[in-house]
């Protein structure tokens, strides 16, 4: 298709400027809505990844091999003899996909008040790592996080601290079994209230430092159940790449099973597959309309034009040369078409990464898929989606002509002429 081919198709195309702008116009709207939608698809999907990782789970976990889904309280990394944890840490983290690590360490108990008890998880850390992993304490509503000023100082979900007619400064008294068959229990002073939107997590786990609870679980400072992962990118297939690699080099002390967060977490794994498969049918949808709308536009210039196409092949137009032409005008109207459609959805993709859209009126998250989200729905940048949607357009415009340019490379020139 040499040049002056393309220079004729697209003259043609102005033949007829109403249809041509109203055509251009319809694929240039259809692209940027295809834009804003791969945005906001691109932007629910990150940020429900990172809620469902950022608060208690994370990334990757890493845990003896016979931990889950039990969690019996003796199943700790390096078995009972246990593991140098920080070596362990320091491992993890040598890996240049690995953000942060934290370690951590896991009990099911009773919290009581002179009133009311209830049960809950108790969540042992070291708080300053477990910051660089998760971000729990960005939710604190009242008091303060786990700190070092504070040893006997615990933090729960406001709901749970309800339930129980506590508040902070309160003091509670956590019993749960002991690795050693006896019964652990202490008070504890509550120093702080979180409320993540969860109500899994806001009614039922207690944070507290890892020191405090392997005293109360009578373990030993080198016994943990597992280290929480945080990459610095948390797509499916890194998460589970780095897992499998991770488990691979960690193995050779001593026996231990890496998850990524799809393992540890399959329901946002399925959430975030059908995020995607939504998006793929959502460009389908507008294809088929993008198509169908372009092969009328294009039908309807040839049988406007057929007298126009007679003299052509009359004067020495071959047929694979009046399909080329027809596919060329074809071309031309979506390539027009994605680039008004890719101006008019550059201040829609920021208008999304920036200032987003609002999900709660009272400015509370919103669960979705049993996830926190919100109270912003804000936009990614998704370059792989917008590409498959040119392609697609692109693609989609050249078939939707090649009915109308076959029909035109059908023509007989003596025909075609005797046309009104």
């Amino acid at each position: 298709m040499n040049g002056r081919l393309l220079l004729l198709a697209w003259r043609n195309l102005w033949d007829n400027p109403g249809r041509t702008l109203i055509t251009m116009a319809a694929i240039g709207v259809g692209y940027a809505m295809l834009l804003f939608v791969a945005c906001l698809m691109a932007g629910l999907r990150q940020q429900m990844i990172e809620s469902g990782t950022r608060l208690v789970l994370s990334d990757i976990e890493v845990h003896a091999p016979d931990y889950d889904p039990d969690r019996p309280i003796h199943r700790t990394l390096g078995g009972r003899n246990g593991t140098d944890v920080g070596a362990l840490v320091a491992a993890v983290v040598a890996d240049p996909r690995v953000r942060a690590a934290s370690p951590r360490v896991h009990a099911d108990g009773l919290v009581s008040t002179p009133r009311q008890s209830a049960g809950a998880e108790f969540l042992g850390v070291v708080a300053d790592q477990e910051q660089t992993v998760t971000s729990l304490q960005t939710r604190m509503v009242k008091g303060r996080y786990l700190d070092d000023g504070m040893p006997k100082g615990i933090v729960m979900g406001d709901r749970l601290a309800g339930a129980i007619g506590a508040d902070v400064g309160s003091e509670i008294v956590l019993v749960t079994p002991a690795a050693d068959g006896s019964t652990g229990n202490d008070v504890y002073t509550l120093a702080g209230l979180f409320h993540t939107g969860l109500d899994t997590v806001d009614q039922g786990l207690v944070l507290m430092r890892l020191a405090s609870l392997q005293e109360l679980l009578r373990l030993p400072p080198e016994r943990v159940h597992e280290i929480g992962i945080r990459l610095r990118e948390t797509g499916m297939a890194t998460a589970t790449a780095t897992a499998t690699a991770l488990e691979a080099r960690l193995s050779g002390g001593f026996p231990v099973r890496v998850e990524p967060w799809p393992a540890l977490a399959p329901e946002l794994a399925s959430y975030v597959q059908f995020n995607r498969r939504v998006t793929v049918i959502l460009f389908f949808i507008f294809f088929l309309l993008a198509g169908m709308g372009i092969a009328n536009t294009m039908l309807m210039a040839i049988i406007g034009r057929t007298r126009e196409f007679g003299m052509l092949m009359a004067l020495g137009l071959r047929p694979i040369q009046v399909v080329g032409l027809v596919v060329a005008e074809a071309a031309s109207l979506a390539g027009a078409g994605l680039a008004l459609g890719a101006a008019l959805g550059a201040p829609l993709l920021w208008y999304l990464q920036v200032h987003g859209l609002r999900l709660s009126g009272d400015g509370g998250a919103v669960s979705v898929a049993g996830i926190a989200v919100g109270p912003f729905w804000y936009g990614r940048q998704d370059a792989a989606a917008y590409a498959e949607a040119a392609l697609g357009l692109a693609v989609t415009a050249l078939a939707s002509a090649l009915y109308p340019a076959l029909r035109a490379a059908r023509l007989r020139p003596a025909e075609a002429l005797r046309k009104v």
